[in-house]
């Protein structure tokens, strides 16, 4: 008989009702005894896997549990989908009869996911949500913020009678400042099809009535970063702007600018020190700034601080 102690409180007894011993279990039967008086009572039914798996490939193929719920659909991916592979489960077509009543149901079932037209319109907000984060090439954790952002907003009555694009707009680019990636308020208007001051009007009006506390813009280092990525510029480069960038943190230089300008004047400064020769159009194009803008941060920095030989990375 293999026995197991009954120590941890996982829904065991501990002791015995009768002589107040500590009970032992019987693994094979599925009992909890006493050693001293012989009490025996029932273990919990285990709540684990039917079946047994000698390794973890195997374990992970008889797996049978579906996808995790998201934020991302409107009934938490809970509900069930027919697939309009039109094939059976031995994979072999169906006949043109079954067809027609498998598209039929298929139909019926769509439209029973939503019963009412709050939950039609959550849906279709949220499969535009969906779309533009896949349009953007934004993370997983980006799409379920943007839903939850928007659900809020939803129960609020934030989102009634506003536009849906411009809600779905300022909801991902709200997301995308909270989980620190860098997009930029022009990037999010173009992928969603709108004017950046529409969008910039909706995200004031989530950021006041649901989000309430300020969400800073990601910081100037992701900005380089990305910046250096998109020209596919020398990591050298990189290097000395992000020394530069740490080493001149001062807030007489980014307050009140944005974090795509400062990113562009660092890189520019570093190309230059580099011996790059990185024409300054460029940089602008890809920060999506101005050459004035270009300029102007890199005349604040040399006006402020004075960068020495030291700071140049060895080749």
């Amino acid at each position: 008989m293999s026995l197991w102690n009954t120590s941890r409180d996982d829904g065991f007894r501990t002791s015995c009702p009768v002589c107040g011993n500590r009970l032992i279990g019987d693994s094979e039967k599925g009992e909890q005894v006493c050693p001293t008086c012989g009490y025996v009572t029932l273990a919990p039914a285990d709540s684990g896997p039917e079946w047994k798996a000698m390794d973890l490939e195997e374990k992970n193929r008889r797996v049978r549990v579906g996808s995790p719920t998201t934020l991302a659909l409107h009934d938490f991916g809970l509900s069930t989908e027919i697939s309009r592979t039109m094939r059976d489960s031995h994979g072999k077509y169906l006949d043109p009869a079954m067809r027609a009543t498998v598209e039929k149901m298929r139909k019926w079932q769509s439209r029973t996911r939503t019963i009412n037209s709050e939950e039609r319109g959550l849906s279709n907000v949220l499969s535009k949500i969906s779309e533009l984060c896949e349009s953007l090439n934004l993370p997983d954790n980006v799409a379920e913020t943007a839903a939850q952002i928007y659900r809020t907003s939803a129960k609020m009555k934030v989102a009634k009678s506003k536009s849906i694009l411009g809600m779905t707009a300022a909801t991902v680019y709200l997301a995308c400042r909270k989980c620190g990636v860098s997009r930029t308020l022009k990037e999010v208007a173009r992928a969603a099809g709108m004017e950046k001051g529409s969008v910039a009007r909706y995200f004031r009006l989530v950021l006041k009535e649901v989000e309430k506390d300020y969400v800073p813009p990601p910081s100037v280092e992701k900005y380089i970063s990305k910046l250096i990525n998109m020209a596919k510029i020398d990591p050298r480069v990189e290097h000395l702007a992000l020394t530069l960038s740490r080493k001149t943190s001062d807030s007489k230089i980014s307050s009140g600018k944005a974090p795509a300008g400062l990113a562009a004047a660092y890189v520019y400064l570093s190309s230059v020190m580099v011996g790059e020769h990185l024409p300054q159009r460029e940089v602008a194009e890809f920060a999506e700034v101005t050459e004035v803008t270009v300029r102007n941060r890199c005349r604040e920095i040399l006006d402020n601080f004075v960068i020495r030989q030291e700071f140049m990375p060895a080749k």
